[in-house]
């Protein structure tokens, strides 16, 4: 039986190793380079998508982790929505 390699290619997205940092962008400074390379790195996502390709995860795993993302988010904005709908007294003392 033949493995189905058109899965796994679909699945993964590629990592591109583009983000530079030339000395010129921070005046020779290296410190300042560093800084500004982590940052085009978390910008980019690379470290978190390492991360997250070091151990395998099943796709019924990724997809309850975006129900759950969902439904967070969805009561946040619930939440605040209430917040600015729902009359205040501002003129009753608080209890002590």
């Amino acid at each position: 039986m033949r493995k189905n390699n058109k899965f796994n290619k679909r699945r993964q997205r590629p990592l591109e190793p583009c983000v530079t940092v030339h000395a010129e962008e921070c005046n020779g400074d290296p410190e300042k380079m560093v800084r500004r390379f982590t940052k085009k790195v978390k910008r980019e996502g690379i470290i978190e998508e390492c991360r997250e390709r070091r151990h395998f995860k099943a796709p019924s795993e990724t997809n309850r982790e975006r129900k759950e993302a969902k439904k967070r988010i969805i009561t946040q904005v619930n939440r605040r929505r209430n917040e600015l709908l729902t009359p205040r007294d501002r003129y009753r003392r608080k209890k002590r």
